[in-house]
């Protein structure tokens, strides 16, 4: 399963930033305003020109002509081909995506200190067993976190979706998870299918990604 993540410099002012955002959708642009902080900005913007490059790449279509409907729950997809699936996430400045010809889900979390409050609160009483139970318990609650993140947005079920009414472990799911330990962050896919259970992350640097966009002709 191929990845691909960058990394947000969030130490510009998101004035060198604003010259990308004819190149969003409205929608995106719109959100864009509403946010009060300047991570918050920076993050939606290369959030979409990563998803409109990767897609453009993939299906070659053009940056600026891609279009996004969007699901009862909120989940995107795009109208150019409704058999093309996709799925994105953040955590801090990292941003992470993966798509395919089949439903699929990613989460990418940044690894600190287990919460078994949280466990308690969202994870099955086995989940939060193995959790006890592991020798590297941090390792065990983000891996089951961001698979169940993966999962339900694999689904398209949004908050409809209760984190304890199924347990990521269960074969009967019917689904594949492919997790991978990135050096701060951990990261997991969740597919109908998976060729290979091992992510392969491709890595495109912001300012390249950036320097791939090009704004439309007036």
């Amino acid at each position: 399963m191929n990845v691909t993540i960058t990394y947000a410099d969030l130490s510009k002012p998101f004035a060198e930033y604003e010259k990308y955002l004819p190149l969003v959708s409205s929608k995106r642009r719109e959100r864009i305003s509403r946010f009060n902080f300047k991570k918050d900005k920076i993050i939606s913007l290369i959030t979409e020109l990563l998803i409109r490059n990767e897609i453009s790449q993939q299906l070659d279509i053009s940056f600026t002509e891609i279009d996004f409907g969007y699901g009862e729950h909120g989940k995107p997809y795009i109208l150019n081909d409704r058999n093309y699936c996709f799925s994105v996430s953040h955590s801090d400045n990292c941003i992470a995506f993966a798509g395919g010809m089949f439903p699929l889900g990613i989460d990418v979390e940044r690894v600190s200190h287990r919460n078994m409050k949280i466990a308690k609160r969202f994870f099955t009483a086995d989940e939060c067993k193995a959790i006890e139970e592991s020798n590297e318990p941090e390792e065990t609650f983000y891996k089951i976190w961001t698979s169940k993140e993966a999962y339900v947005k694999m689904l398209g079920a949004g908050l409809s979706k209760s984190f304890r009414s199924f347990d990521v472990a269960d074969k009967s799911l019917d689904c594949y998870f492919a997790t991978k330990r990135l050096p701060e962050f951990m990261l997991t896919v969740c597919a109908e299918k998976i060729t290979d259970d091992e992510i392969i992350i491709n890595e495109i640097n912001a300012e390249s990604l950036l320097s791939k966009c090009h704004q439309p002709k007036n």
